[in-house]
């Protein structure tokens, strides 16, 4: 089954941030992808004809099991059930052209196959959250190599913050930011986005 809403969290890595020369935001970038974006280990990533410039971004994602509003950060990691890999696949050219006319840039992140997603593992299972070490490949070539505990916002913090503004209902996944190394990815590449401890999913690029 399909979540009910992704939830994204954007500037949420130190080092994203420095890479992108940006200042350290004070509270994150919160926007949603379509479930129909997701894919799963060995599926395509579809790239639509005339979509350039789309990069790959390995992320940790947060599936909920317990719904709640306004949830206290004390309170918060008992709201996830499980947990996953996920690569949050943007059209990087669509979406700066959106931010440069102060549009929404739903579109370059919410296309289908824009978000593979490896199979959710208890959160009983896996190590701490706040120490995963992340990477992502193409073609075997390492292009990130990240920890969470590089991230701004702690994923408490995260869970609490957006449940102060929409309910998190069961099945909702929260998608946690990414470090640095994004990069483009083309037609015949293969994208492996993998966690220690909770997996991997890979995807040839169509």
């Amino acid at each position: 089954m399909k979540p009910g809403k992704i939830v994204c969290i954007g500037w949420n890595y130190r080092s994203h941030v420095t890479e992108l020369e940006s200042e350290l935001p004070e509270v994150p970038a919160v926007f949603l992808k379509p479930s129909s974006c997701m894919v799963g280990d060995g599926d395509d990533i579809v790239i639509p004809e005339g979509v350039t410039n789309v990069q790959h971004e390995v992320e940790l994602a947060l599936v909920i099991g317990v719904p709640g509003r306004c949830i206290p950060e004390s309170e918060a990691l008992s709201h996830v059930s499980h947990v996953a890999v996920f690569n949050d696949v943007s059209a990087r050219d669509m979406q700066s052209r959106a931010r440069a006319e102060g549009n929404p840039w739903d579109l370059s992140k919410g296309i289908d196959t824009f978000g593979p997603m490896s199979v959710p593992v208890p959160v009983g299972e896996v190590p701490p959250l706040d120490s995963l070490h992340l990477t992502l490949t193409v073609n075997g070539e390492v292009r990130q190599d990240g920890n969470t505990r590089d991230m701004i916002f702690g994923i408490p913090w995260i869970i609490s913050y957006i449940s102060g503004y929409m309910t998190l209902e069961e099945g909702d996944v929260i998608i946690t930011g990414t470090p640095e190394g994004v990069s483009e990815i083309r037609r015949g590449d293969t994208v492996c986005a993998s966690i220690d401890g909770i997996g991997s999913v890979t995807n040839r690029v169509v």
